[in-house]
């Protein structure tokens, strides 16, 4: 066998060559995304474990600084809490779930403002009466509270 020898790429030339790969995998992801927002929440939930545990495998297998994960232990690690998981585990699996959302999922961007909801300015002065002639505590407000968003489901 013949020894490699390294090549030296300036810092410009490395950044360049990752800009350069991102927009190539991107471009070649649009067809991935298209399907993607097709699916309904299971489907789209099963596209991200596949992704992403496939993006584990081979994220690993290329890291001088991890040891190499096999399918079966990326999907193990996936399915894991984020508490739950080494710190190896956790770095791989977060890397491919936010390769997931550049080139999969896309999310729409967000402003951070939380859209208003409307609530009937009548039933909130009824509750808000009926809880001051009760006489409730902060405790007692809060417990009501609990029990009634306990009591109520909303179709999904």
């Amino acid at each position: 066998m013949t020894k490699s020898k390294a090549i030296v790429i300036t810092y410009e030339q490395f950044a360049e060559g990752c800009g350069r790969t991102d927009g190539m995998t991107l471009n070649a992801s649009d067809d991935y995304h298209k399907q993607y927002l097709k699916l309904d929440a299971d489907g789209k939930a099963n596209r991200e474990l596949v992704y992403v545990t496939n993006y584990v495998v081979g994220y690993t297998d290329s890291r001088k600084t991890m040891p190499s994960m096999t399918l079966k232990q990326a999907i193990d690690a996936f399915g894991k809490k984020r508490t739950e998981r080494t710190r190896n585990e956790e770095l791989a699996v977060n890397a491919g779930k936010a390769k997931f959302r550049y080139h999969i999922s896309r999310p729409e961007k967000s402003d951070g403002k939380k859209p208003a909801v409307a609530v009937p300015k009548q039933l909130v002065s009824n509750i808000v009466a009926e809880i001051i002639d009760a006489g409730l505590t902060k405790a007692q407000l809060d417990e009501l509270i609990a029990q009634v968003k306990a009591s109520i489901s909303f179709a999904k």
